[in-house]
């Protein structure tokens, strides 16, 4: 193998590495940003569930129009 052709490959094989571990960090950022999301959904479902609970127990049947 000459000379010139190991070194074309060994440069390839460290861009190739390089590249490898951005994108490595980049799948890690991702994946901390969902579960940031998921958690943010969790408590969002939660909340509307208690809302709607807090909601079920209005009488609106009693209540006079804002209007009277």
């Amino acid at each position: 193998m000459s000379e010139k052709r190991l070194i074309d490959l060994e440069t390839r094989i460290a861009f190739l590495e390089d590249t490898v571990n951005t994108l490595n960090t980049l799948v890690y950022q991702q994946q901390e940003q969902l579960k940031q999301y998921n958690s943010h959904i969790k408590n969002l479902r939660q909340h509307m569930s208690q809302l709607q609970t807090h909601a079920s127990q209005w009488k609106t049947d009693d209540e006079i129009p804002p209007h009277y």
